[in-house]
């Protein structure tokens, strides 16, 4: 296991094609255990705060490897969940704006993960945020990877 977030975790040998999948949460063992859950399916990066998400991102888009999966905590210190789900679609669209790709690409599915029973934090995700889906913590595998694989 990689001990640098920014680098991908390396992959399972079951799963043919990879998605390339981007976890923010503050807390590394979080990390660790989702990269765990998700080697055989996905190539997964981390981040463990909002300002190194986004900067993975913008990068995935300017090398034109854009992620297809973000698995992203609601509370974190600094820089909520919420405002680094609105400052990735902001930039998404921004990016595929000046690059003149609105039907070519998709845009990354962004699944909202969290502890927090706050109503305000799913209405924030979804209509203010405009994520795809949402997991409470605690989760199990089988139930992340039918949100991660649903869709793909």
């Amino acid at each position: 296991m990689s001990s640098d977030p920014g680098t991908p975790h390396s992959p399972g040998p079951l799963a043919t094609k990879k998605l390339k999948t981007l976890i923010v949460d503050d807390h590394p063992a979080s990390i660790l255990l989702l990269q765990d859950m998700l080697t055989d399916c996905c190539e997964c990066f981390a981040a463990t705060g909002g300002p190194q998400a986004i900067a993975l991102f913008e990068k995935a888009l300017r090398d034109g490897k854009s992620f297809d999966i973000i698995l992203l905590d609601i509370e974190m210190p600094g820089m909520s969940g919420i405002d680094v789900l609105k400052e990735l679609r902001l930039r998404e669209l921004d990016w595929r704006k000046q690059n003149l790709l609105f039907e070519d690409r998709k845009f990354a599915r962004i699944i909202m993960q969290t502890a927090s029973d706050n109503p305000q934090d799913l209405f924030d995700a979804y209509l203010k945020g405009k994520c795809n889906g949402y997991i409470n913590k605690p989760f199990h595998k089988k139930d992340l990877l039918d949100k991660i694989l649903v869709g793909s």
